[in-house]
This record gives structure tokens, C-alpha cells and sequence, in this order.
């Protein structure tokens, strides 16, 4: 398996599972319309009114199933490319970890260890909000525990589609995915 499928592996696993749940959605959503069309609504067809109502929230709901699923397929796209960009690092003899676990739950997208840093490398497609920074505190509480704390442990959310400068907001770095592995490299 290359590297950036592990990069982006949980999170193309999400956007399959929820094309996936669109699609039975909507194969529902037809059955019952087609059903409840054919039974009719008129006299003694409140059967048919009832599962056509049925079909129009299935349908509903399978468009937000494709819709969550477009999002998650933009973030493992976007997780792909950050971790391309990551495998330089691997040359100066830089351990990079893709897609890592937390056993409480959820992920981190990239751990990156440089001899004496170890960066946690948050992606975003196209930009972050404050609650990005503070996951990315959570991150970093989890990973003095979990990589010991004599290690010093840097977050950095990086925006793939984002040419943005090295920014430092609330203990977090900010950076642009062309500006990332010079940031790691000058900081590691």
C-alpha cells in the first residue's frame, strides 16, 4: 500500500460508507415513492400519502448522506496531498506516521518525528475555524502521553489549498501545504 493511501485511509473509508448508506438511501427512497404513487392518495390511499412521505425523507436523507460524503472524499484528497509532501522528510531520516489512531477515539492525519520534534499535522482542505486549534491542543495532550514528554510536541494544522504563510495562533502553527516541509525542517 503507498503511502498516501495510508495517508487518507480512514477518511476514504468514511466517504465510501457514506456513499454508500446514499445509495441504499435512495434505492429506498424510490421503492416507496414508486409504491406510494401507485397506490395513490385518494380515497383509502392514506397508505400510499404515508409512503410517499417515507420516499421524500429517505430521498432527503440520502442527499445528506452524498453530501457528507463529498466533504470527506475533498479531506482525504486533501490528506493525500499533505502527505506526499510529507515523504521528502523520510530523506533526512524523519519518521513519518499517517492516519494514527488514538485509542480514545478519532485520528490524527500525519505525526511527523524529527530528531528531537514531534510535529502533529492536522489537514484541512481549504481553511481552518478555532475549533481546529482546539483540537489541535487535544491532539497534542494526547501525544505528551502517548510519545513520553521529554520529546517536544508542535501542532500545526495545514491548509492544502492555501498558499498562507507560517502563522502562530493559541500555541497551534498554521501554514500553507507548499510552505509546510520547509516550516518542519526549520523547526525540527
Amino acid at each position: 500500500m503507498s503511502a498516501n493511501m495510508i495517508a487518507e485511509k480512514s477518511v476514504r473509508q468514511t466517504f465510501r460508507r457514506l456513499y454508500k448508506e446514499a445509495g441504499w438511501r435512495a434505492l429506498g427512497s424510490a421503492v416507496l415513492l414508486a409504491i406510494g404513487l401507485a397506490l395513490g392518495v385518494g380515497a383509502g390511499g392514506g397508505f400510499g400519502a404515508l409512503l410517499i412521505a417515507g420516499g421524500l425523507l429517505a430521498g432527503n436523507e440520502a442527499r445528506g448522506r452524498a453530501r457528507s460524503a463529498r466533504r470527506f472524499k475533498i479531506g482525504a484528497i486533501a490528506e493525500e496531498r499533505v502527505g506526499s509532501r510529507l515523504l521528502a522528510l523520510e530523506a533526512w531520516g524523519w519518521l513519518v506516521e499517517h492516519d494514527v489512531q488514538k485509542r480514545d477515539g478519532g485520528n490524527i492525519d500525519h505525526v511527523v518525528h524529527s530528531p528531537a520534534v514531534t510535529f502533529l499535522i492536522d489537514t484541512k482542505a481549504s481553511k481552518w475555524d478555532y475549533r481546529d486549534i482546539a483540537q489541535a491542543h487535544r491532539h497534542a495532550k494526547w501525544a505528551a502521553r502517548h510519545y513520553g514528554g521529554q520529546r517536544e510536541i508542535v501542532p500545526v494544522i495545514c491548509v492544502q489549498g492555501s498558499s498562507r504563510r507560517v502563522d502562530f495562533i493559541d500555541g497551534v502553527y498554521t501554514v500553507g501545504a507548499p510552505q509546510l516541509k520547509d516550516f518542519l525542517l526549520d523547526r525540527g
